[in-house]
Formats: C-alpha cells, structure tokens, sequence
C-alpha cells in the first residue's frame, strides 16, 4: 500500500473521530460518502477515494441533495460505531498485507 493510502486511512480517522468526539452520528451524506471512501482505499483507488472523503466533509448547507451522488435512495446510512468497525478492518488488512 502506497504512503498515500495511509494518509487516506489517517484523514478518514479523523474524520469519524470528529464524529465521536461530537458524541454524534453522521448524517446520510457523511456516513455514506466515508464508507464509500474506505471501500476504495481498501481497493487501493486513491485519487477517488480522496474525492470522496472531500465529499464526506462537503457542509450541508452546500450540498445539492440530502444523498451523495451515485448512491441509491434506499440506501441504509452507516452509524459511527459501524465506520469505526469498517476503519479498524482496514487498518487490520493493511498491517497484514491483505489490502491493495
């Protein structure tokens, strides 16, 4: 896995950290837009998965529609708990070499 990848992994922790310390869960968007990010990394797409984690932190009042783009309606939005869990596997990959 690149160096950049793991700056990837390290800006997704903080970002889900910030979820957690605000003792919140993330809305559709965030939830969304940070799994589809970890996907990716995970896949070792880089580029789009830093797009995506932009999107994840993209302000409400700026976005065009309550959903990220591409991604179906009946879609079930991540809790924090779950994008930790999906963060930590990750970083458990990573560390034996099982991801990208």
């Amino acid at each position: 896995m690149s160096t950049s990848l793991h700056i990837l992994i390290e800006r997704a922790d903080r970002f889900v950290r910030s979820i957690e310390n605000a003792r919140r869960e993330p809305d559709r968007w965030e939830g969304l837009c940070t799994l589809k990010a970890l996907a990716d990394i995970a896949a070792g797409r880089g580029e789009q998965a830093e797009a995506r984690l932009a999107l994840a932190n993209t302000p409400p009042i700026v976005r065009v529609s309550p959903d990220p783009p591409h991604v179906p309606a009946d879609c079930r939005k991540p809790t924090a708990a779950e994008l930790r869990q999906e963060l930590d596997r990750l970083r458990i990959q990573v560390a034996s070499g099982i991801a990208a």
